[in-house]
């Protein structure tokens, strides 16, 4: 009798536990996929946004990047341990400063790179074999391009257009140069261009505006992941408010509320995830643009004509050249001062707002060409806030460029003139000549930024004001006893 019992009191334990089972998994499952069902419903859209931040990390992270620095840093460009493969001889005497050379900075850097060459051609003469080395042996050596051929790098890995003599080469001085320029300074660059044109700086010039429309593509397709990205979250918080709007009781309302933060804390994310990747194309762009004012010993402003910079308020229009072996480059000898804000000009019928929100009361409203000042040196979260008429107020940056930049009012024709004599529209002036991948680089970075991170952050902006109204009203409601 004992043994049944038993028997029975295990049967049902066990049916116990198996039921449980049935009803704790799915509410586990249910609470799982719940808890960032909002910012994983425009999952789609921030992956290619992931995956190339995630590039950009392991760049940064890799031994390669690290040895870069450490080079600028101690004065040599030499390779970390795991990346060498002992080819290029490391020898510390001779000539112009040696990698024992205390010297910093670029000047240290070309003690070493005369060194690294002086070296290798006496082996070359010693060994009495082989070809002489070729300029990817020279200055980063060939071990460092092969490293950099070894990396995923965006706009240069898998990429088919590097056929005919030498495309291996240059595809790795390509690899090499993204990485210079994300980790290392613009003078280290201008120095790597000029090394793979074999010392021809129009060669070298040209070379960098290929790097730009290499990374051209890479920033077009941020621009429109960044968009898709607001649309879907514009779409997330146009369904929360129709249903906040028709929710028929508290209950309801807190629980939309709730996802209305939680989308909040979704923004935030997708705020710093396009705002990290756009960065690291605002720092490319910056390095392609002064390698090219090096080069061609002019100025930022010369390079990108009448554009403003992707990385700054205002071009620089100081002239520059390649830094010397043996001495400070030049331009870093003092760190540039800060632009002054700048003088803008509606180039679309614009409203100044007494907040940097679109529900905020609106100060004044502007035609198309109207002159607005800003009162700081970029826009902030999608809006420039501007004085202008003696009054302060801000602007959608979208709705504002440089003077200059609004369209030609359209001219008619004289009273009486029946047509005949009218005045006709200037022509437009000629478009400048220039790097024209570098400024349409430059270009579609602004973009990525504005259509991304900027219009993002106007969305959340949009709803933390709808969240201080909504504690307004409750608060007025309490007063009165009615909340």
């Amino acid at each position: 009798m004992d043994t049944l019992r038993n028997s029975r009191r295990l049967r049902m334990a066990v049916s116990a536990v198996a039921l449980l089972s049935l009803t704790v998994q799915p509410v586990m499952a249910q609470s799982k996929g719940g808890k960032d069902a909002i910012l994983n419903a425009c999952a789609p859209q921030r992956e290619p946004l992931q995956k190339l931040d995630k590039e950009y990390t392991d760049l940064k992270k890799s031994k390669m990047s690290a040895a870069i620095g450490e080079g600028i840093k101690s004065g040599a460009m030499v390779l970390g341990k795991a990346v060498m493969s002992g080819g290029i001889p490391l020898g510390r005497g001779g000539g112009g400063g040696g990698f024992g050379s205390a010297m910093g900075g670029m000047s240290g850097l070309m003690g070493g790179v005369a060194n690294m060459a002086m070296q290798s051609a006496a082996q070359q003469q010693a060994g009495g074999g082989g070809a002489p080395p070729a300029a990817a042996s020279m200055m980063f050596g060939q071990d460092m391009l092969s490293g950099a051929m070894g990396l995923n790098v965006p706009g240069v890995s898998g990429y088919g257009g590097f056929g005919g003599s030498g495309g291996d080469n240059v595809k790795a001085y390509a690899a090499l140069a993204v990485l210079v320029a994300i980790v290392a300074t613009a003078d280290a660059y201008a120095k790597l261009k000029e090394q793979e044109a074999g010392g021809d700086l129009k060669k070298a010039s040209f070379n960098i505006d290929q790097d730009a429309g290499r990374q051209l593509a890479v920033s077009r397709s941020i621009v429109d992941s960044g968009s898709s990205l607001v649309e879907c979250r514009s779409a997330q918080l146009t369904d929360i408010n129709t249903r906040l709007a028709g929710a028929s009781n508290d209950k309801d309302r807190k629980a939309i509320k709730r996802e209305r933060t939680e989308l909040t804390s979704a923004l935030k994310k997708d705020i710093d995830l396009t705002g990290g990747v756009v960065d690291q194309h605002a720092n490319m762009a910056k390095t392609f643009t002064q390698g090219r004012a090096m080069t061609d010993g002019s100025s930022e402003a010369d390079v990108l004509g009448s554009q403003a910079p992707a990385y700054a308020t205002a071009a620089s229009v100081t002239k520059v050249s390649m830094p010397k072996a043996g001495a400070p480059a030049q331009g870093q000898q003092a760190a540039p001062a800060a632009a002054p804000p700048p003088a803008l000009v509606t180039i679309k019928a614009a409203v100044v707002r007494s907040a940097p929100v679109a529900s905020a009361a609106p100060v004044k409203s502007l035609p198309v060409g109207s002159a607005v000042q800003a009162k700081s040196g970029a826009a902030e979260g999608g809006w420039w806030e501007v004085e202008v008429g003696g009054q302060t107020g801000y602007v959608r940056a979208a709705e504002v460029g440089p003077p200059g930049s609004a369209p030609a009012p359209v001219q008619t024709a004289a009273k009486g003139g029946k047509g005949k004599g009218a005045a006709k529209a200037p022509p437009p002036p000629p478009a400048p000549v220039g790097p024209t991948n570098i400024r349409a680089y430059n270009q579609s970075v602004i973009a990525a930024r504005d259509n991304g991170k900027g219009r993002l952050s106007t969305l959340m902006t949009d709803i933390q004001a709808a969240e201080r109204k909504d504690s307004i009203f409750y608060a007025l409601l309490s007063n009165f006893g009615l909340g």
